[in-house]
């Protein structure tokens, strides 16, 4: 039987069909569209305040360990919110959470912008902001992944989800391309400014929508609802090795990037502005990953696509610790944005698929633990190998710790192979 929000989405659809098609068809929704053009804009903000961030902690400091630590702190909080923000979503109208999360980050970036400009900033200014950023984020993520249904139901989801990736690595390519420009011409602060007037747009989509359906307003207590998520999970083992993956990614592979610093300087040589285009790289191999993704949805056969996503990712790891030329760099890292979107955005939309409306805010929870919450120990364990044992060798540790998890998770079961 269809689902609530698959019925409400049809009624609602106002389309273009002969224009959306294939690996775009999400876009026929028009509130999905606004948000989506919303989001290119502030999202390529938001990867400007990364590079600024990260520029200006190693500028402060030259130290790969801090450069660790702070992406650490942004990332802490989802480790420690996201089930319970995961509930949060399901109990909640999404698009006013989402709304509130807008308001309080181009805050945090106000204030970035006011105390890098005025020279007041130092380390421990950037550690709280970035912390005070992860709680934001400990509520958007699971907030935002399970919106994409509501707004354009699941025969659109995974088009939603690889189009959700390809914007996020989209200003990729172009929030660091800008940001190592902006640096070196005009300053770091700019870059905060930026990106907080960038949440304006998505802010005001999410005002004209009209309200969003509530799955389930749930009467029961917090924990009962918590526990009725983990519960799904430990029943679903397909579900559960899925966010395992994602997990042992983002510890092992998916925080390689706060190393890009270190290479550009001590490797390549090429400072600030081949800093940005190495992260530009990421970004753009991501985008194509995320369009040959959503194209080769209709073969069906999604559980060997994880799989295929998974390998490519690896591979560019091992050839970016490899490789001493800088074109041939942005290519292999080209290689890690490409397989790493292959792999999570089909991972994501089995996920949510496989998952309840009901549950889906408690399950997507789970993965914005995996995804982020996880990620401060990705960090740190970069940070860490990168300052005893130099970059390359860090990202070649990191390639076969995560190659060893993902051989014991996904090739002994044919459930997932089969995954359609």
């Amino acid at each position: 039987m269809d689902s609530d929000s698959d019925q409400k989405v049809r009624e609602s659809l106002q389309s273009n069909r002969s224009i959306f098609r294939g690996p775009f068809r999400a876009l026929r929704h028009r509130f999905f569209r606004w948000f989506w053009f919303g989001q290119c804009i502030s999202l390529t903000g938001s990867w400007m305040q990364v590079v600024a961030q990260r520029w200006l902690v190693y500028e402060l400091t030259g130290s790969e360990a801090l450069l660790g630590v702070v992406n650490s702190l942004n990332t802490l909080p989802v480790a420690l919110l996201a089930p319970f923000s995961g509930a949060v979503a399901d109990r909640f109208e999404k698009r006013r959470i989402l709304m509130g999360a807008q308001i309080t980050a181009a805050s945090i970036a106000t204030l970035l912008w006011l105390l890098t400009s005025t020279k007041l900033i130092s380390v421990w200014h950037i550690m709280l902001l970035a912390f005070g950023l992860g709680v934001v984020r400990a509520f958007d993520v699971p907030t935002r992944q399970s919106f994409w249904v509501e707004l354009v139901g699941r025969e659109d989801l995974m088009s939603a989800i690889t189009l959700n990736s390809a914007v996020v690595n989209l200003s990729r390519i172009l929030g660091p391309s800008i940001a190592g420009i902006i640096i070196a011409k005009v300053g770091i602060a700019t870059c905060f400014l930026i990106n907080a007037v960038s949440f304006l747009p998505p802010f005001f989509v999410l005002l004209l929508m009209p309200p969003t359906p509530v799955s389930s307003r749930q009467s029961e207590p917090l924990l009962a609802s918590l526990k009725e998520g983990a519960s799904y999970l430990l029943a679903n083992k397909v579900v559960l090795k899925l966010l395992l993956l994602i997990g042992a990614w983002s510890l092992f592979g998916g925080q390689f990037d706060v190393l890009l610093p270190v290479l550009a300087d001590k490797v390549f040589g090429v400072r600030e502005k081949g800093y940005g285009f190495l992260a530009a790289s990421i970004g753009l191999g991501a985008v194509l990953g995320a369009i040959v993704a959503a194209s080769l949805e209709v073969k069906r056969k999604r559980g060997l696509q994880v799989m295929l996503g998974s390998a490519i990712a690896i591979s560019g790891l091992v050839a970016t610790s490899l490789v001493k030329s800088f074109p041939l760099a942005l290519l292999s890292l080209a290689l890690v944005g490409f397989g790493m979107v292959m792999q999570n955005a089909t991972a994501n939309t089995l996920v949510q698929i496989l998952s309840p409306d009901e549950l889906r805010g408690r399950v997507m929870g789970v993965y914005s633990f995996v995804l982020v919450g996880i990620a401060p120990l990705g960090s740190l364990f970069y940070g860490f190998l990168g300052q005893h044992l130099g970059a390359p060798n860090a990202l070649v540790l990191g390639a076969v710790c995560f190659a060893a998890a993902a051989s014991i998770l996904l090739l002994p079961d044919k459930a997932i192979r089969r995954l359609k």
